[in-house]
């Protein structure tokens, strides 16, 4: 398995996720594979009844397959003590199955972009933007299924509000905390 791969060195880095937000476009974040059959999120959902509530959940497969990514998705990000990326992101994903029966690839994608979320190494799947370099995603590997997972910068047009509106929070709480020090 692949580890973390940057162009920059960040053991010297005092904010590592700026620095990772700093990245240009393109640039390789991180690039890691999950061994085991992949699974799809919407295939095989079951029906609940819960007090006076329908609620919708995930297939037992699916189930036991985020669970089995936990542990690569954190060895990968949490152990190198990174916050969850929360900015724009490319997400590029290879699905190598063991056999012909496949799910549809909008799973694959929504599948593991929830896995990613849920493990930590994105904070909002909403800054998730899927690439595919005019490639499918799907392989056949009998012997070894998997998926590989590459991660790169990716700038999202929300950033740029998001940013504005932090800086004017911070305005506003450096000018309260001027009035309470001259009182």
């Amino acid at each position: 398995m692949e580890h973390l791969q940057y162009r920059i060195d960040l053991s010297d880095q005092e904010d590592k996720q700026k620095a990772l937000e700093n990245l240009d476009n393109n640039e390789l974040i991180l690039k890691f594979s999950i061994p085991g059959r992949p699974s799809t999120k919407k295939t095989s959902q079951r029906v609940v009844r819960r007090g006076g509530f329908t609620k919708i959940l995930p297939s037992l497969l699916y189930e036991k397959y985020e669970k089995h990514c936990k542990e690569y998705c954190e060895s990968v990000w949490k152990k190198e003590a990174l916050e969850p990326l929360d900015f724009g992101v490319a997400i590029k994903i290879k699905v190598y199955l063991d056999s012909w029966i496949v799910g549809d690839e909008c799973g694959y994608q929504q599948a593991n972009g929830d896995i990613i979320q849920a493990h930590g190494i994105v904070k909002d799947d909403m800054w998730i933007h899927w690439a595919d370099n005019d490639e499918h995603m799907i392989y056949y590997d009998k012997e070894n299924p998997r998926i590989e997972i590459e991660i790169k910068r990716f700038k999202h047009p929300k950033e740029a509000y998001r940013n504005e509106k932090n800086e004017k929070e911070a305005i506003k709480e450096a000018k309260k905390k001027a009035k309470t020090k001259k009182e």
